[in-house]
Parts: C-alpha cells; sequence; structure tokens
C-alpha cells in the first residue's frame, strides 16, 4: 500500500483511522493467513490433507507470530511479495504441516480472496457512514423543507425552491448509490481458488468443492469461474464508489458555493480554534468541505486505474493485477474517508433562511418572471406572456426599476387589459411548486 498520504503528518488527518488498519501491512498479511487457513480448513474437510495439519496451519495463522523484517528483507530478495510469507509461515506451523501449506493455490488467489476480506471490513466502515449521512440529511431535509431558497441554474438565479427540497435531492441519490453499492457486493466479494491458470488443476478433481467450502467458512461467495484474468465484478464495485466521491463532491461543491461571503446561506460545522488563513485572521473557510472535494477527485481518479487493470493477457498478467493490488487498498481509504467526512459535514451544517430570503429578493422580483407569466398565459398564449416577461426584465435590469412595475408599464404599453394580482404573484414564498410534497415523498419511500 502506498502510505506516503495516508501516513504524513500534513495530509495523514484527512483519513479514517480504522480505514488505514484494515490495509496496514500486519493487516493485509493476516487476511493472506486467513484465506491459508480456510483453504487448509476446506482440503481436511475433504479428505484431501490431513485435519492434524489444518488445525496446525489455523491455529499459528496469525501475523504476529511472523517475523516481518525477514518477510520484508526475503520480498527485496526474491522479488516476490508472497513466497517470503509463506517461508515464514512454514517456519512457524512446523515441518509436518507446512507440507500441506498452500496447497493447490496460486500467489494471486490468496491476494483476490485476502483483499476481498479487507474491502468487506472496509464496506461496513463505508456503509456505516453513509447511513449516518443519510439520517442527517434526512433530518436536515425535513427542517428545512419550507425554507424558501433562490433555485439556481448555470450559476444564476432562476425559480425559487426550497433547501429542503435540494437537500432531499441529495438524500435521494446517496441513497440510490448506496443501495447499488450492496448489490455490488454480491458478485465482487467472492473467493476465487482457481490454482495457477484459473483450471483447478492441482486439486485433485475437487476444486469447485474446496472454494465452495471455502466461501462457507469465510462468508464470501464462490467465483463461477475463477479465471485470473477476470476482474470486471471488483471494478464495478470501484466503480459505485467512484459514483459515491461525485456525489459527495457535488454535495460539498454545493455548499462551498452557498457560503461564499455574498451569499452565507449556510455554514460547515465551525468552532474556536479553527484557523482559515494565517495571516488573514477574519476567514471562516469551508475546509471540510474543500477536503471533501480533494478526497473525492483523488478517489475518482482512480476508477480509470481499476477499469485499465481489468485488461490483462492471457490467463495471468501482473502487470495489471498488480495495480489493482495498489490501488484498491487507497480507494478503500478514500472512500470510508469521503463517506466520514460528508456525514460529518452535514451533521455539522449551520443554514440561515433568513439569508436565503434576502438574497432572493436581490433580483426585486425577477426571480418570479414565470409566476407572472403563466398568469398571463391563460389569456394570451404562452408565447406572447413570454414576450411581455422578456420585456418587463430587460427594463427592470436596465433600468433598476422594480420588476413589478415594469411589469406593468409592459401591460399597458401593450395594450393588454388583464387584472392579475401582481403582488402576489411576485412572493417567494408563494411559488415553490410541489417542493415541500416532494421532500415528503422521498423521506417517506425510502428506507434504510
Amino acid at each position: 500500500m502506498n502510505t506516503g498520504m495516508f501516513e504524513s503528518c500534513i495530509t495523514g488527518h484527512w483519513f479514517n483511522l480504522e480505514a488505514k488498519d484494515i490495509w496496514s501491512d500486519v493487516n493485509t498479511i493476516q487476511a493472506w493467513l486467513d484465506v491459508e487457513a480456510a483453504l487448509a480448513q476446506a482440503q481436511a474437510e475433504l479428505k484431501m490433507i490431513p485435519h492434524s495439519a489444518a488445525d496446525r496451519i489455523f491455529a499459528t495463522g496469525k501475523a504476529d507470530l511472523l517475523n516481518l523484517d525477514r518477510i520484508k528483507a526475503g520480498i527485496r530478495e526474491t522479488c516476490h511479495p508472497f513466497v517470503p510469507v509463506l517461508k515464514e509461515f512454514e517456519r512457524v506451523c512446523g515441518k509436518e504441516a507446512a507440507g500441506y501449506l498452500h496447497w493447490g493455490a496460486t500467489t494471486q488467489n490468496i491476494f483476490d480472496t485476502g483483499a476481498v476480506l479487507q474491502l468487506r471490513k472496509s464496506h461496513l466502515l463505508i456503509s456505516e457512514f453513509i447511513d449516518k449521512a443519510l439520517i442527517s440529511l434526512g433530518n436536515l431535509a425535513l427542517q428545512s423543507k419550507s425554507y424558501t431558497q433562490a433555485g439556481r441554474t448555470h450559476g444564476q438565479h432562476a425559480l425559487p425552491v426550497t433547501f429542503g427540497f435540494k437537500v432531499a435531492g441529495w438524500y435521494a441519490e446517496l441513497h440510490r448509490i448506496n443501495k447499488r453499492l450492496a448489490a455490488a457486493t454480491h458478485d465482487a466479494f467472492i473467493v476465487s481458488m482457481g490454482g495457477a491458470v484459473g483450471t483447478y488443476s492441482a486439486m485433485e478433481g475437487k476444486g469447485r468443492q474446496v472454494q465452495e467450502t471455502m466461501a462457507s467458512i469465510l462468508s464470501l461467495e464462490s467465483n463461477p469461474i475463477p479465471v485470473r484474468t477476470s476482474c470486471d465484478s471488483l471494478t464495478h464495485y470501484v466503480s459505485v464508489l467512484g459514483q459515491l466521491a461525485a456525489a459527495a463532491e457535488k454535495i460539498a461543491q454545493e455548499i462551498i458555493f452557498l457560503q461564499r461571503t455574498e451569499l452565507a446561506e449556510v455554514e460547515e460545522n465551525f468552532h474556536h480554534g479553527k484557523v482559515g488563513s494565517s495571516t488573514m485572521a477574519q476567514k471562516r473557510n469551508p475546509q471540510n468541505a474543500q477536503n471533501i472535494v480533494g478526497l473525492c477527485q483523488l478517489l475518482r481518479a482512480r476508477v480509470p486505474l481499476s477499469l485499465m487493470s481489468m485488461i490483462r493477457m492471457n490467463e495471468g498478467d501482473a502487470a495489471e493485477s498488480n495495480v489493482m493490488d495498489v490501488t484498491l487498498p487507497e480507494v478503500a481509504i478514500l472512500s470510508i474517508s469521503v463517506a466520514e467526512n460528508l456525514y460529518k459535514l452535514i451533521e455539522g451544517l449551520q443554514v440561515y433562511p433568513e439569508k436565503m430570503l434576502e438574497n432572493i429578493k436581490k433580483t426585486k422580483g425577477l426571480i418570479l418572471s414565470e409566476s407572472i407569466m403563466m398568469a398571463l398565459a391563460r389569456d394570451i398564449g404562452r408565447s406572447d406572456a413570454h414576450h411581455v416577461l422578456y420585456e418587463a426584465a430587460m427594463e427592470s435590469v436596465r433600468t433598476q426599476a422594480p420588476f413589478s412595475d415594469c411589469i406593468r408599464n409592459q401591460l399597458v404599453s401593450g395594450d393588454i387589459n388583464i387584472t392579475i394580482d401582481i403582488e402576489t404573484l411576485l412572493d417567494e414564498t408563494s411559488y415553490i411548486g410541489e417542493a415541500e410534497d416532494c421532500v415528503d415523498f422521498v423521506l417517506k419511500n425510502t428506507s434504510l
């Protein structure tokens, strides 16, 4: 695993401690030993190796019994990442049991299945933080479902929405991604024990039984055909994590936008002692949101690497399997850290509905142009109504006059004798459509 950014005193605090521990060298080796132990147990159950050997392998399959310095030196000498581990394991379990260790398996079988064990632990953390984020989003959506806010398209005022409507959209998207992620585990969390070329050639005709028994022992699925060059299922899981990163970055970017001094509609959690600048003492930066953006970009950048790792030659290709071996720990740690920080961002978010109302009034009613247009359209048609409102809007922008006055001017100049309650139609809180109902519907019809 690349530990540089994860352990640096400068950047290490961005990343979840438990996630880093799951993918530490010790726990990576432990995952390999757990796979070897399950292999031995399965083969003993199928009378391929003595039970005494399997019991010994299981009892001594503890990473803390191995000499890690000797393993590191052995890897440098042999240029092989697993043979030195096997030699250490053989030394610990003794000659008799060692003769039955790694029976019929190849290194990639152990690495791939061990990584799945670590990924499963990572998945539990990812799911835990996503669930917490969803609860926080649901609560926030309900709390703010009536907070009228300027809806923006292309960075400009469009129509009124409510902040709760925006949050409910985040909630729904994250909920869908969470479901996809759970579904992706069924194909990705598998035992692959096909041996040198994936055909179970050294398994005495019991290869599939061995693999299925191992799957039962490890509470995983069994790979239908353990081809060493197949990596699509794991890549699909990683790709869904890429969606998690994109959704989280979108939320964080929106919060950064809304926290701008000129808007000040929301603010991430701030505590006395949090410093925004070494020179500008007044700064209250959206640091957590910006960290999430960076983490998400680091995570999404690794999705193409996993796709590249799918393209493997013949029946085994270390050039590409090595890519996934290095990428997967980073993806897992980044994903957990994204989910954790997203939860913390939402849970601590401060919302300022009075600033939302203040900002929505900055265009002096222009944001309600559709409201007036639809009222006029019943009498003069949508196209003519749009023309009237367009000219009124241009006049309001040009002269800085209230939009309501400009509408009246256009009605008079166009000799349009229609009575409409302009002031009521320009009430921002009266034109939020079904925003509140959408919040209720989403929260009612999705469950964690």
